[in-house]
């Protein structure tokens, strides 16, 4: 971590954020243009899309120069920084901060507002691997600021078709959660080293990157961790158990099958004049992390195809239904499953993350 705040330039503690951004305040906003912006702008969206995929690959691109180099190539910078400073003129007439309609294009002084990225001369290599770990507190502070400028453009919208007119102080707030957004931006796009600041300030100086690492290695670790979980069930899968559901068959047999820290054992079946129904346990059997939820559960017919959980039907489903009820706690639950008598349930999948649970019905 030493070497982490070293990298920094001597003053980075008191120079403000190298990322400047700004909005031009609009005096009158046009009630029209603004009651229809979200498809006025929708242009723009599919045009700023398109640039996004290119920017990915130059990022890409520029990672491994960074790498080799301690350089952003100029050319890759350039085009990645237009490309968000297009970006940004969309995003701030999409939220109402500005009347004209946005530019193709991504030249300075096209439109009403500033985004200036300097590019630096040199660039920390050690920050490649570690960016990744360190946003992540800045991502989830910011995902509430973001809940509060949803909220904020939502108030002005009806402003404005009110009074023809932003509130000011909400125009400064939205702007502010603009530029926290394009310095996040800016950080994991390689365009700058300096860590983007938990502020919507215009003067605010670089976050501190050492502690948001310490804060974001847990995160990160965990995220990992169930990640390996999930790709786990790519490669583990149950074997398919053969059992039947004649009346009595279960309750002698008690088949059970396992996937991950998952157990799932066959309790009973009952038939009755219009349903089928049996029980399945569904319990904790190990360390790795599981849940239960009735949406991973899967009945198939005799011909392999799927019957719909009526929970979770669809208007247009004209197959048959089951329905699941669930009791128990966290660690061990009861599934009870009744199907109308004349669907012939020939299996019952159950997917798990470490793995795939599969009952086959004689």
């Amino acid at each position: 971590m030493q070497d982490f705040a070293s990298k920094l330039p001597p003053n980075a503690r008191q120079m403000p954020h190298p990322v400047r951004f700004d909005v031009a305040y609009p005096v009158r906003l046009s009630r029209l243009s603004s009651f229809f912006r979200l498809i006025l702008v929708i242009p723009q969206l599919i045009v700023t899309y398109l640039l996004f995929i290119p920017l990915e690959i130059l990022t890409v691109i520029a990672w491994f120069g960074i790498l080799f180099t301690g350089r952003y190539p100029k050319a890759f910078f350039d085009f990645n920084a237009g490309v968000l400073r297009w970006m940004a003129n969309v995003f701030a007439y999409a939220a109402l901060l500005r009347d004209e309609y946005p530019p193709f294009s991504w030249e300075l002084g096209e439109y009403a507002l500033s985004l200036d990225i300097p590019r630096a001369e040199r660039q920390s290599r050690f920050r490649l691997f570690v960016r990744f770990i360190t946003v992540i507190p800045n991502y989830i502070v910011f995902y509430f600021v973001q809940l509060a400028f949803f909220f904020i453009t939502f108030i002005a919208w009806w402003a404005i078709l009110f009074t023809g007119s932003y509130p000011r102080g909400l125009h400064k707030f939205a702007a502010g959660v603009m530029r926290w957004y394009l310095r996040q931006f800016a950080y994991m796009a390689l365009l700058r080293d300096e860590y983007p600041p938990y502020s919507i300030s215009a003067d605010a100086r670089p976050g501190n990157e050492v502690v948001s690492g310490v804060i974001g290695l847990p995160f990160f670790v965990a995220y990992v961790a169930l990640y390996a979980v999930q790709l786990q069930s790519i490669f583990s899968r149950a074997d398919t158990v053969h059992t039947s559901l004649a009346e009595g068959a279960i309750a002698r047999e008690h088949p059970s099958a396992k996937a991950g820290s998952l157990r799932l054992t066959l309790l009973d079946s009952e038939r009755t004049s219009f349903t089928t129904s049996f029980d399945v346990e569904a319990e904790k059997d190990g360390w790795l992390p599981t849940f239960f939820a009735p949406m991973f559960f899967s009945l198939e017919d005799c011909d392999s195809v799927a019957l719909q959980n009526e929970r979770y039907s669809v208007e247009d489903y004209d197959g048959d239904s089951f329905d699941v009820y669930w009791t128990g706690g966290r660690d061990r639950v009861t599934i009870f499953f009744a199907v109308p008598r004349s669907s012939a349930v020939c299996a019952l999948t159950y997917f798990t993350m470490g793995g795939e649970i599969r009952f086959s019905f004689r």
